[in-house]
């Protein structure tokens, strides 16, 4: 039983524990869910004791009723909360006694149709309460379209006021707040400057190089030009022409044997192109060659079995700087931290082409009815001199498109920089 002495590593047992021989684990749900499930059952935890328990109905749920243990009890339908407490009646002499409800996620915006459900799965008094913890970006926004009889709050929320106001519990609710705001995240601390890589001439140039490479490579060998992939699930930026399940196509990503252009289909391992940057006219005729060769040997495109095996690089490889630029920008670009913060991809077809000037994201804001486009894109001009991304808001019938540049700042870490040019989108979305 929890206690004020109770440790972050016991919480941290009973919630692996639990979850691991919980009815749910057998269905083989995906790593977010898990994530959910494990929070479930450290906040199970930490409630077991009394004094925690009224400050978290105090606190969180905002009333002065007394429940009962509020446990995490088998799930019997996909629309039970994860947890669930009787609310005890106000006196003796009423019949108002109820249920509380608390549903956890971390892995994307808790619809109000979806609250609805929970809500309903309680039973049918106007008296029951369903609470909703979430992340903060997934929870922005959302408070005014709430049904009646549901509170919402985020993680870090909860980590603060329960911090205070469970302050024997301190550590406990931290941990329970910081996993659920990065449960599921990618990690995007590289250890690159990012001033130095996005502000170097020769790096943008080199970079640019590369993917002119890829530009005429999308056109020469599948007839299109690249752009970024809509894929759903996706937890990481894709530049791409022509990859499906059962088709090869061409993929911008990370430098191997010299180059970051490889063919690449669905499940495969990516085999690279072996063209870098070519220091002369004969290098370059003899990367148009290769390219022409690949272009006639159409079967490579529909049969796994006829990709081409890495063959020798011609021209200069890909420095180390272009890896870390790609790195960085694709952390920028990434479309689950673009979701964290509310921004979804724009459909495939409005998205905009790789071009011999800029490459870019387009994105559409989550709950935004108006049709407003936004931006993540880098470029501007043939000739590049630095890799700064810049947001845009796309012009619309009564605004004009407006456009910030994020550069990083001197001993910036990566994390902060890829936050600041999301909020700096964000803030195209304020009126």
């Amino acid at each position: 039983m929890a206690r004020s002495y109770a440790t972050v590593g016991q919480m941290l047992t009973y919630a692996v524990e639990r979850s691991v021989t919980a009815p749910e684990a057998a269905e083989g749900s995906a790593r977010p869910a898990r994530a959910d499930g494990i929070l479930r059952h450290m906040l199970e935890f930490v409630l077991m004791a009394p004094k925690s328990r009224r400050a978290f109905l105090r606190t969180v749920v905002r009333t002065e009723r007394a429940t009962g243990s509020i446990v995490a009890a088998p799930r019997l339908h996909r629309s039970s909360p994860d947890l669930v407490a009787e609310i005890l009646p106000s006196s003796t002499e009423t019949d108002d006694g109820a249920r509380l409800g608390v549903v956890v996620s971390t892995e994307g915006l808790l619809r109000t149709t979806r609250l609805e459900r929970h809500l309903a799965a309680l039973g049918a008094s106007d008296q029951h309460l369903l609470l909703a913890i979430s992340r903060r970006s997934d929870l922005a926004g959302s408070e005014e379209q709430l049904p009646e009889r549901v509170l919402a709050t985020s993680w870090s929320s909860l980590a603060r006021r329960m911090s205070k106001a469970d302050p024997g519990h301190q550590a406990l609710w931290e941990t329970i707040g910081e996993i659920g705001e990065n449960s599921g995240r990618p990690i995007v601390q590289y250890p690159v400057e990012a001033k130095r890589l996005l502000t170097k001439a020769s790096v943008a140039r080199e970079f640019r190089g590369h993917l002119d490479v890829m530009h005429r490579a999308s056109r020469d060998l599948l007839g299109t030009s690249p752009h970024f992939s809509t894929r759903r699930g996706q937890t990481d930026a894709h530049l791409q022409a022509g990859v499906r399940l059962h088709r090869t196509g061409l993929e911008f990503g990370e430098v191997e044997l010299g180059t970051p252009v490889h063919l690449q289909r669905t499940g495969h391992e990516p085999v690279p192109l072996g063209i870098g940057l070519a220091r002369g006219e004969e290098e370059r005729a003899e990367a148009g060659a290769r390219l022409e060769t690949l272009a006639r040997r159409t079967a490579w495109r529909t049969d796994e079995g006829a990709l081409p095996a890495s063959p020798p690089l011609i021209g200069a490889p890909a420095s180390p700087e272009v890896e870390g630029a790609r790195l960085l920008l694709w952390a920028v670009l990434n479309p689950m931290l673009l979701r964290d913060r509310g921004f979804d991809a724009a459909p495939a077809r409005r998205q905009p082409a790789l071009t011999a000037t800029s490459m870019g994201l387009r994105l559409l804001h989550r709950g935004d009815d108006t049709g407003t486009t936004y931006r993540i894109w880098v470029g501007g001009e043939r000739d590049w001199s630095h890799l700064i991304p810049k947001v845009t808001r796309e012009a619309t019938g009564d605004r004009p498109e407006e456009t910030y540049a994020v550069a990083p700042r001197k001993s910036q870490s990566t994390a902060d920089f890829v936050w600041e040019v999301h909020r700096a989108l964000r803030s195209l979305t304020i009126a």
